[in-house]
C-alpha cells in the first residue's frame, strides 16, 4: 500500500512547534513562573504544569522530526540513483542523516531535562539541537544545489542557505551573549530577569536570538513540504528467515 500526503509531516511540525512554544510561554507568564519580557524558550518550560505539556509535545515533535529527516534522506538517495549524483553528495547525505537525528535527540533532551534540574544535560541538548541542527541545515542547503532544478528550485536552495546563515550567526550570538549575561547577573532568579539584575541588554539579545533561531528552524522544516508532496512511500517487504528443515517439520505436523 502506498503512503501519500507526506507533505503533511513538515506542515504539522510547523504548526506543532510554534504552538507549543507560544502556549508554554503564555502559561508560564499566567502562572507567574517567568517575566513576560524576553524569557528563553526553555525557561517557559521549567516548572510544572507547563513543563509537563511542553515535554510531551516536544517528544512527539522529535519523533515526527526524525521521520521528516529520514524521508529527506530517502529522497536524496533516490535522486542519487536516478540522476547519478556526485558520490561526495551521497556521503554528505549519510552524514546529514546522523546530524539530523542528533539534533532531534538534543531537542528531546532540552524538553525533558530542565535547566533547574539537570543543567549540564539541558545545555548539552541545546548544543545538539541548535548547533548540530545548524550543521544539518548547511548539509541540506548544499544538497539542494545539487538537486536543483529537478527536486527543488534555485530560489529554494538560496532560501535554505539564507536560513543556514541566519541560524549560524545567531547561534554564536546566543552562546556568547548568554554566557556573558549570566556572568553579569546578580539577581535571585534567572527565570525572572529584571533590568536592575545586571546583564539585561545581553540577556535580551540572547533570548531574542533564540526565538528567531526557533522560527528559522520551523521555516526550514516547512520548506520540505513542497518536495514531500511529490514523494510516495510503499510498505517494505518482510522476509522470514525460517530454516528449511523447520518448515518441513511444520508441514509434516500439519499433515499428520
Amino acid at each position: 500500500m502506498a503512503i501519500n500526503n507526506l507533505h503533511l509531516l513538515p506542515i504539522s511540525l510547523f504548526i506543532l512547534f510554534p504552538t507549543t512554544f507560544l502556549g508554554t510561554y503564555i502559561a508560564a507568564v499566567l502562572q507567574g513562573h517567568v517575566e513576560p519580557e524576553f524569557p528563553y524558550i526553555s525557561d517557559d518550560a521549567t516548572y510544572s504544569p507547563e513543563s509537563c505539556v511542553f515535554g510531551q509535545l516536544i517528544n512527539i515533535g522529535s519523533v515526527l522530526l526524525c521521520l521528516v529527516i529520514y524521508i529527506r534522506y530517502c529522497e536524496v538517495v533516490q535522486f542519487f540513483d536516478d540522476y547519478s549524483m556526485s558520490p561526495r553528495a551521497a556521503k554528505l547525505n549519510r552524514m546529514g542523516l546522523w546530524f539530523g537525528f542528533l539534533s532531534s535527540f538534543g531537542l528531546s533532551l532540552v524538553a525533558n531535562f530542565q535547566e533547574t534540574n539537570v543543567i549540564y544535560v539541558h545545555f548539552a541538548g541545546a548544543l545538539l539541537c541548535f548547533g548540530i541542527g545548524t550543521v544539518y541545515f548547511w548539509v541540506q542547503a548544499i544538497l539542494s544545489y545539487h538537486m536543483h532544478p529537478v527536486a527543488n528550485s534555485l530560489a529554494m536552495a538560496r532560501l535554505r542557505v539564507m536560513l543556514s546563515v541566519i541560524t549560524s550567526v545567531l547561534f554564536f550570538v546566543i552562546v556568547v551573549t548568554g554566557i556573558i549575561s549570566h556572568l553579569q547577573f546578580h539577581g535571585s532568579n534567572p527565570r525572572k530577569w529584571h533590568p536592575e539584575d545586571g546583564g539585561w541588554v545581553l540577556h535580551v539579545i540572547s533570548t531574542a536570538s533564540e526565538w528567531i533561531v526557533a522560527i528559522c528552524f520551523c521555516l526550514y522544516i516547512l520548506s520540505f513540504s513542497s518536495e514531500f508532496r511529490e514523494i510516495t512511500f510503499t510498505h517494505p517487504q518482510i522476509f522470514l528467515r525460517m530454516g528449511r528443515q523447520q518448515i518441513l517439520e511444520t508441514n509434516e505436523e500439519v499433515i499428520s
